[in-house]
């Protein structure tokens, strides 16, 4: 039936997710300390984007252009980081 196979459960149907919602916090190691992201979101997605943060952070850091927070907005989800005393403290909304 073509559209309606999308809704019938098979195992074949592609399977809708929803764009993570939370935030979760690195230490300058790049370790997450706590989070509040669901299960779903693989652990290695979250440590990358950390990782990246830190890295944006450290550059800029470099560059004597200290960087407090920054915002970045992709096509379905905005990331904001907010730099903390030896860590970074990452928020993760899908944009409506």
């Amino acid at each position: 039936m073509g559209l309606l196979d999308f809704f019938s459960g098979k195992k074949d149907a592609p399977l809708l997710e929803r764009l993570p919602s939370g935030s979760f916090t690195v230490d300058r190691e790049g370790n997450v300390l706590t989070s509040t992201l669901p299960r779903s979101v693989p652990e290695a997605s979250v440590r990358e984007i950390g990782r990246t943060v830190m890295d944006a952070m450290s550059s800029a850091r470099d560059a004597n252009l200290p960087l407090g927070e920054f915002t970045i907005h992709y096509s379905g989800l905005r990331i904001t980081a907010r730099e903390q005393r030896g860590g970074v403290m990452i928020f993760l909304a899908p944009l409506h």
